[in-house]
């Protein structure tokens, strides 16, 4: 059955200034309008794209960030640290299950998610909740 709401570690940038904060553990609503909202920063029908970083874990991010320009967030590295892609916009790392339905992250989770999704300049990253 479906989970209402789950917890995602969420991984945020900022789109006019391209600041990049450290990831957090949030409780979100399991929809899909809620995922696209947060991948298309706050606006409705943001295109999702779902990347898997193992075989529990998957990133939420907007499809079309590259085309619209979006601020890079994370570069995905391999388990060797060699880079795969990069990740641009708001992120949201979850689990799925075995239906493919998104559940919630784990605190072992952030370990794993932290060495695979790497800031471009960690030193210049802020908290989300401080920069409110």
């Amino acid at each position: 059955m479906k989970q209402e709401k789950i917890q995602a570690y969420l991984l945020r940038v900022n789109k006019l200034s391209g600041v990049v904060y450290k990831g957090y553990l949030a409780e979100v609503d399991n929809t899909l309008e809620a995922e696209q909202r947060y991948v298309n920063f706050n606006e409705a029908n943001g295109l999702i794209a779902v990347v898997s970083i193992n075989n529990e874990i998957d990133v939420i991010c907007n499809d079309e960030g590259k085309l619209m320009n979006y601020p890079i967030n994370r570069v995905l590295v391999d388990d060797d640290g060699k880079p795969w892609d990069i990740l641009v916009g708001n992120l949201m790392a979850v689990r799925h299950n075995d239906e493919g339905e998104f559940t919630s992250i784990r605190e072992e989770d952030i370990p794993v998610i932290e060495s695979l999704l790497i800031p471009l300049m960690p030193d210049r990253m802020i908290d989300y909740e401080e920069a409110k």
